[in-house]
């Protein structure tokens, strides 16, 4: 015979929910507290990598060389009329997005570890909020300056090794990005208790590993 259900609605599931995880963040708050400060960078994963190799066949150069190219999002200079200005600007989006982004989780992590440092010993405020927005800000201006050159590349190449790397760069700052914004709503709108109880439960997109 089944067991009846406990809850009548979904609602109700779900709030019951919340107070499990809040009884179990009250009961483990000392050792949530200690594992979140004590979290280690993990090691790149091997998409960077990938990356890499795909921009130096798509360039003709080897991943080894050391081939810097500056491009801020301000250089009206950059040409985007022929595929190899294209790909010379893609190349210094993935120079800048991997000396800020090691790796989309990490990266994240960090971040978080940076705020929560910054919360107040009484509970009370939340913290230093505008690390995660800064984060945010960085992101977004390197996948707003990536966009227009992807777009471009796929015009030029349609599907290539030059139109897959270029889309591995818009998909890893894509993802890194919604990774933030997982942290902000959760900053600003749910709060920092759910914030913990999240994180203790492995519950936010980062530690999900979720891809865009």
């Amino acid at each position: 015979m089944a067991r009846p259900s406990i809850y009548k609605t979904e609602e109700a599931k779900q709030a019951a929910g919340r107070e499990r995880r809040r009884r179990h963040y009250a009961k483990n708050k000392d050792n949530i507290l200690k594992r979140q400060r004590e979290l280690c960078i993990t090691k790149p994963l091997q998409e960077i990598r990938e990356i890499q190799k795909a921009l130096a066949k798509a360039l003709g150069y080897s991943d080894e060389e050391d081939t810097e190219i500056t491009v801020t999002d301000d250089d009206e200079n950059v040409n985007l009329s022929d595929l190899p200005g294209c790909l010379l600007a893609l190349k210094s989006i993935k120079d800048e997005m991997l000396a800020l982004i090691q790796e989309p989780c990490a990266f994240t992590e960090g971040v978080l570890l940076q705020y929560i440092k910054t919360l107040p010993d009484d509970a009370h405020g939340k913290g230093d909020t505008s690390i995660v927005k800064t984060a945010k800000a960085q992101v977004e201006a390197l996948l707003r300056h990536a966009i227009p050159v992807v777009d471009s590349i796929k015009d030029f190449c349609d599907v290539s090794d030059q139109s897959r790397a270029a889309d591995s760069v818009s998909r890893y700052l894509s993802t890194t990005l919604a990774y933030l914004d997982d942290i902000q709503f959760f900053v600003d709108i749910e709060g920092l208790t759910e914030l913990a109880v999240t994180h203790s439960m492995k519950e936010l997109m980062y530690q999900k590993r979720l891809h865009i």
